[in-house]
């Protein structure tokens, strides 16, 4: 199989940006490095390169305290995977600048079913935050 050319590697959402490493995401709980753009808030930590196979690592979750039935957290889960999917190259391209990895987990925290629209908004603004957060901060938040 032949690799995807730069951009349009950008629009996909590989098993290696999932994170599923249990002590990363109990690090990102730690962490203080957060932001809130309803109805998405978001946690991340700076990793070690070494340690992250993806210069980004994503948790998408959609809690059942929230959303009861299982058919609207994963319909939530699908809606926020897309949108993180088609904004992620800024953020990557900053991280690329920074020379850091980053683990980002994104929390729906509303307890009604998203449309994409406002989702897409408030993605937007979310991750604009977090790339003016990121260049402004420097060093700071290094958990290696």
């Amino acid at each position: 199989m032949t690799p995807l050319p730069y951009s349009l590697a950008m629009f996909t959402f590989s098993k290696n940006e999932r994170l599923c490493s249990q002590n990363v995401i109990e690090r990102l709980y730690a962490s203080r490095l957060r932001t809130l753009v309803f109805p998405v808030s978001a946690h991340w930590i700076f990793v070690d390169e070494k340690e992250a196979p993806a210069r980004l690592q994503v948790v998408i979750v959609a809690p059942k305290k929230k959303l009861h039935h299982a058919v609207d957290r994963n319909r939530t889960k699908r809606l926020m995977r897309e949108c993180y999917r088609l904004r992620k190259g800024a953020l990557i391209e900053t991280l690329e600048k920074e020379n850091k990895a980053m683990a980002l987990s994104l929390n729906y925290i509303h307890s009604t079913t998203p449309d994409f629209w406002r989702l897409s908004t408030s993605f937007d603004k979310l991750f604009s935050e977090i790339t003016k957060q990121l260049t402004s901060q420097g060093n700071e938040g290094s958990l290696q």
